[in-house]
């Protein structure tokens, strides 16, 4: 999930998938951890840390082992190195049942963070006594592969710039470590990314290393921007952190309550569907939406389709949704079509991209 090419929303894989570190292959072992493991998946599907530890999720949580549909085994990442020399020699690697973990949440009226999801630039000022660098893809593999474990572990898509000679030209360490905002977003729009996580990493005279976050969101026209801090005793424990504050920053963002018992059935017209392949472009994208329920074709007039979307949220939900994704983007043009559903004086009407 650290990806090394230009950003765009995606579908993120292995959300009802979890890792945790045993020290052997028992099934004493495996029932001891298998809600430590629920409770990551958990966190991974709503992007609140909190949420395994409701009380109206308590008894859904213990049962844990019920919801297993495979595990297996794998290495434990050499990082971090405290894991291995507590004891633990492997990580067990379990699948959930998604569909009742999701319907679980819902019926606890918990937010969920949808499968398609941005992935997020990361600038990262490293001050190490007298070193001073920019983390970049293929600089660092004890980094990147740290990042890349806390990516998955959160859901959340991370990029590390290429730091080539655009980066290089456009921005610089002390950019970066003063957290100059505007120089930052405009060196970032290259990667395509509208979430951008900024972190200066520094080693205190006590040997304790530190850190100040930023992530910078765009939202509609304006940057929102958010900040925290962190440390640890090493480099890796700081970075933690910062992806868990990333995570849970941009999943409040994004995060819906669906119903649980009924759904809102709205009409959206696809412009620009000029073939069959078009038109199974469209209905596939708009059934993979977490928040559409059921999808049907309404009417098919020219190289226009208007379709009936049951939905499990709002239409701003929805909206939020499309946004997401690089098949559909929202159209200002006056539709002849008669029967566009239209809600708040607003037509539902998407233009089908390329």
């Amino acid at each position: 999930m650290l990806l090394l090419q230009p950003a765009y929303a995606l579908e993120v894989e292995g959300l009802y998938q979890a890792k945790v570190p045993v020290a052997g292959q028992t099934r004493e072992e495996r029932l001891e951890v298998y809600p430590a493991a629920l409770a990551q998946v958990v966190v991974k599907l709503t992007g609140n840390r909190a949420v395994p530890a409701l009380p109206s999720l308590s008894g859904f949580m213990a049962r844990a082992v019920s919801l297993v549909q495979q595990f297996h085994y794998e290495e434990l990442p050499t990082t971090p190195l405290a894991l291995i020399e507590e004891g633990y020699k492997r990580q067990l690697v379990v699948s959930f049942d998604g569909e009742a973990i999701s319907q679980a949440l819902i019926d606890a009226e918990v937010p969920l963070w949808g499968r398609t999801r941005s992935e997020v630039m990361v600038w990262l000022a490293i001050e190490d006594r007298e070193s001073r660098y920019l983390l970049a893809a293929n600089t660092s593999l004890e980094l990147e592969s740290h990042l890349s474990e806390q990516s998955s572990r959160r859901g959340l898509p991370l990029i590390l710039p290429l730091m080539d000679l655009e980066d290089r030209r456009d921005l610089g360490f002390a950019d970066v470590w003063g957290d100059f905002r505007q120089n930052i977003m405009s060196a970032s729009q290259r990667y395509g990314a509208d979430a951008v996580l900024v972190g200066r990493l520094f080693r205190s005279p006590q040997g304790v290393w530190q850190a100040r976050w930023s992530l910078h969101q765009v939202v509609g026209a304006v940057i929102e921007s958010d900040y925290w801090s962190s440390d640890g005793n090493d480099q890796l424990e700081a970075l933690t952190l910062g992806v868990d504050g990333a995570a849970d920053f941009v999943s409040q963002r994004y995060a819906q309550l669906f119903s649980a018992t009924s759904a809102d059935s709205i009409l959206l017209t696809v412009t620009g569907v000029r073939d069959l392949g078009g038109y199974a472009r469209a209905m596939k994208y708009l059934e993979s939406l977490d928040i559409v329920t059921n999808v049907e074709v309404d009417k098919v007039f020219a190289d226009q389709v208007l379709f009936r979307l049951a939905l499990r949220g709002d239409t701003t939900g929805l909206e939020r949704a499309v946004s997401l994704g690089d098949t559909l983007i929202q159209s200002q043009d006056a539709v002849e079509m008669p029967g566009n559903d239209v809600a708040n004086g607003r037509a539902f009407v998407y233009q089908l991209l390329p």
